[in-house]
């Protein structure tokens, strides 16, 4: 099993819950957060990634807690800032500096 890491800036808002620094990914589980860049539905990543919407249900819970704890909303940014990371082709530079994705 690949594991992927991201990595999360440091101005990020936590709200009182404490952001880890880094998170370990599936794979399967950073296919679904880099989906979650485009704020698309459960049933609409189901249909994207040829999944169960309850196997993305799943998935997303894991990234969330991985994540400690954020928002949908926080994981579609952090998945959109990732995105755009991974567009400029930087490996292994955490989100903080510009932001990838860096596979392990």
């Amino acid at each position: 099993m690949r594991v992927v890491s991201f990595s999360v800036p440091g101005w990020f808002p936590s709200y009182g819950t404490q952001v880890p620094q880094g998170a370990q990914l599936t794979e399967q589980e950073s296919a679904v957060f880099v989906c979650l860049a485009t704020g698309a539905s459960n049933a609409e990543l189901a249909d994207e990634l040829q999944l169960s919407v309850s196997t993305v249900k799943f998935h997303v819970g894991n990234i969330r807690a991985k994540l400690g704890g954020i928002s949908r909303l926080q994981a579609c940014l952090l998945a959109a800032l990732a995105r755009e990371g991974a567009s400029e082709d930087v490996e292994d530079r955490p989100l903080s500096g510009g932001g990838a994705a860096a596979d392990h």
